[in-house]
């Protein structure tokens, strides 16, 4: 699902003198989240249980505009992780850019997670944003660049045409080189398509010469996605068809995954089950049981089960968990409850 972001005017106190001479609107927006969970790990190297705090993708932003000419205007955002259990953080370590905006479209530069990402993967995991151990865990790395966010960035959205925007990303991959490897680079590009209560994208996203996957790497990922609002329930769905090259050796897998939300007053309940099909028994399944009360527009609490299987030979690992160690055939499941809280 979308991210909604709820900002506010920074006030007169926060403002600094280099701020203040800038005609702009400025706005600060974020979100903290963390859940206290039981994790375990079987059938891995090291089966284990342990208790721990995650943050889930806890972050603050700030983000302006400036008018240039009638029609059109700077923008900019800035926007970095926040370690709610442990410190960390990294300034701009999320979609940071500049940019231009107009009757044209917008163009950004600078680092991001991509449109094919935003479009499908994250639209439909509604029950705590697509953060933490219960995020996807199963979509192919090409969809973001096998790196997450990206550097080196340049990212184009077009005007509505109708109830169809295109989006386009071209990605010079910030990456070591080894000696022959050709620069790593993405592509991503987006049709959506919005009217009314249905979200549907057809998107497509190649990476070549990852690092991850060594020089001459190739990985390709068509997915077709989307949610339509019920009103009594939330549905979403996508399905990703991928084929991945590495060393001469071709791996095809198809992905399905199916999410349902049922709100009724301030309850919501959450259903979540995606599916990898690979050759070589290199797949896993991935479920999520959720229940989230909502405070207020802006505050939840909440719980979830969740579980990620893998094949035989399957490495998918459940994300933010940190006593996970991974190994083909590993199953990792988690029960948490947690507090998020938008701004």
């Amino acid at each position: 699902m979308q991210r909604t972001l709820l900002v506010a005017a920074v006030t007169s106190a926060f403002a600094m003198p280099a701020l203040a001479q800038v005609p702009a609107e400025i706005q600060i927006y974020g979100r903290v989240n963390v859940s206290a969970e039981r994790i375990e790990t079987d059938n891995s190297t090291v089966n284990q249980s342990n208790y721990e705090l995650i943050d889930n993708s806890s972050r603050v932003g700030i983000r302006g505009n400036k008018e240039l000419t009638p029609g059109l205007k700077a923008i900019f955002q800035i926007e970095s992780n926040v370690g709610l259990d442990d410190g960390g953080q990294t300034w701009s370590s999320r979609d940071s850019f500049a940019g231009l905006q107009g009757a044209f479209g917008t163009f950004r530069a600078g680092r991001t997670i991509g449109p094919v990402y935003y479009a499908t993967y994250d639209y439909i995991s509604m029950h705590n944003h697509d953060t933490g151990t219960s995020s996807d865990a199963l979509l192919n790395g090409t969809v973001v660049g096998f790196q997450g966010f990206m550097n080196n960035t340049i990212w184009y959205t077009s005007p509505k045409i109708g109830p169809i925007t295109i989006d386009a990303a071209f990605s010079l991959l910030d990456e070591t080189r080894t000696a022959g490897q050709d620069q790593p680079r993405h592509i991503g590009l987006v049709a959506s398509y919005d009217t009314g209560p249905l979200h549907a994208a057809l998107s497509y996203a190649n990476t070549q010469d990852s690092a991850v996957l060594g020089a001459g790497s190739d990985a390709t990922a068509w997915t077709i996605g989307g949610a339509y609002d019920f009103k009594f329930m939330v549905l979403g769905a996508l399905w990703e068809m991928a084929d991945t090259e590495v060393g001469g050796v071709s791996i095809d897998s198809d992905y399905w995954r199916i999410a349902a939300m049922f709100p009724f007053g301030q309850h919501e309940l959450h259903v979540n089950y995606g599916l990898v099909d690979a050759d070589n028994d290199l797949g896993a399944k991935q479920w999520t049981l959720g229940y989230n009360y909502n405070i207020t527009k802006t505050t939840k609490v909440y719980a979830f089960y969740t579980m990620v299987d893998n094949d035989n030979n399957g490495s998918f690992v459940m994300n933010s968990a940190s006593t996970i160690t991974p190994a083909p055939g590993a199953q990792f499941t988690s029960i948490a409850v947690g507090l998020r809280h938008n701004f």
